[in-house]
């Protein structure tokens, strides 16, 4: 698994914060905020705090789950890079180390960046590292919906970036559909891993910054399933 280019786009937008502040740019959000669904749908205003899915579980409940009190989810409808309508492509067929991520908070919070080293240098061990296996495949999903960049830049510079292929293993979430249909609590400004096994369960839920203890868990979790 190919943790490392799942990572590559987001540390880009470190670069993206001047951008996003300049006078051109805060006129634009002002008018796309003034747009509707119906005219835009993806767009800022579509961005604004959303009601949470019925029965929304407690953060303190998804980080209870284990290989032994697994939390079953269903396959949820996302984006490609392409802004095309998807599925997770491997739900059901192959376990899923999924990073589910609100680009603001990769920007923002340097533990998150460290992390980002330490699974890309686990990465380039193959075998011997802690979270390869042919058996799982590794997904990026951008949370865009509570992001206040451009969608669409951000997208953009993903493709661009990671080129034909690499873009498979990378989507985008526009309206929390991801959040809505796995029941979860807030996640703006959050960088979220979960491991969802074959069978649709999932096994193991942090938000960074993670303790010594999460990612040892998270280590012994993921080899369960190698």
């Amino acid at each position: 698994m190919e943790i490392k280019y799942i990572f590559i786009a987001a540390a880009l937008l470190l670069a993206t914060p001047s951008m996003a502040q300049n006078k051109a740019d805060k006129q634009d959000r002002e008018r796309r905020e003034k747009l509707s669904d119906n005219e835009m749908s993806d767009n800022l205003a579509s961005k604004k705090a959303r009601p949470l899915a019925p029965d929304a579980v407690t953060r303190e409940f998804l980080y209870s789950v284990s290989p032994e009190n697994p939390y079953h989810v269903c396959n949820p409808t996302v984006v490609t890079l392409s802004n095309d309508p998807s599925d997770l492509p491997d739900y059901g067929s192959r376990h899923m180390f999924l990073f589910y991520v609100d680009p603001e908070s990769y920007v923002k919070e340097s533990a998150n960046r460290d992390l980002e080293k330490e699974l890309k240098a686990d990465g380039k061990l193959g075998w011997e590292g802690r979270t390869y296996s042919p058996n799982i495949q590794g997904y990026a999903v951008l949370n865009l919906a509570d992001t206040k960049l451009p969608s669409g830049l951000i997208r953009g510079v993903v493709k661009m970036v990671l080129g034909k292929n690499i873009p498979s293993l990378n989507f985008a979430d526009n309206d929390h559909s991801l959040r809505n249909a796995w029941k979860m609590p807030d996640v703006n400004n959050k960088f979220v891993l979960m491991f969802v096994t074959k069978d649709g369960d999932m096994v193991f839920y942090r938000e960074s910054p993670m303790s010594d203890e999460d990612k040892e868990l998270m280590y012994s979790t993921i080899q369960q399933y190698r």
